[in-house]
């Protein structure tokens, strides 16, 4: 699942048959690169579920079990935590030192939260043209603060996906 597709996704608590708010952004967990936390926009403020609670992700809502696993949303970051929509943007750097595109979004397992894909955009013009790329996630070497740094091996992109 991409990560741009579960964004503005209503979060449900199982237990109490309510909806405790609608998601706003992921959190990924560089070090496991996985998602770690699912942030919410909820009705008393912004609120977080950590993924490892999160029940199922289904093509109407989020579920989760009980609304007493969220807490409040901490700024800047979340537990140290990377959101997703910050690396929107980022330039992809290959092993030759060749800026090949920029990240347009992400791709998750929904059971474990395992980053599987990187989905990046290659040239165009405001937009306009250009073409996209799945890179898997294998080939991800660094996601530092401005660059995304990949090892393209033959085996590691994916395809185009225009």
């Amino acid at each position: 699942m991409k990560a741009s597709d579960i964004k503005h996704r209503p979060v449900v608590s199982l237990n109490g048959g309510v909806q405790v708010g609608e998601v706003s952004d992921l959190t990924l967990d560089e070090t496991n690169v996985q998602i770690g936390s699912v942030l919410l926009k909820g009705p008393d403020g912004d609120l977080v579920a950590p993924f490892p609670a999160v029940r199922h992700i289904g093509p109407d809502a989020v579920t989760i079990d009980d609304s007493r696993i969220l807490h409040a949303q901490k700024k800047p970051s979340v537990n140290g935590e990377r959101r997703i929509s910050d690396l929107g943007g980022l330039p992809v750097l290959n092993e030759q030192g060749t800026v090949i595109g920029s990240v347009e979004d992400l791709e998750f397992d929904e059971e474990t939260g395992q980053l599987t894909a990187v989905h990046i955009r290659r040239g165009g013009l405001v937009g306009i043209g250009g073409s996209h790329e799945r890179i898997a996630a294998s080939a991800v070497r660094g996601i530092g603060p401005d660059i995304l740094t990949v090892d393209l091996a033959p085996a590691a992109s994916a395809g185009r996906t225009n």
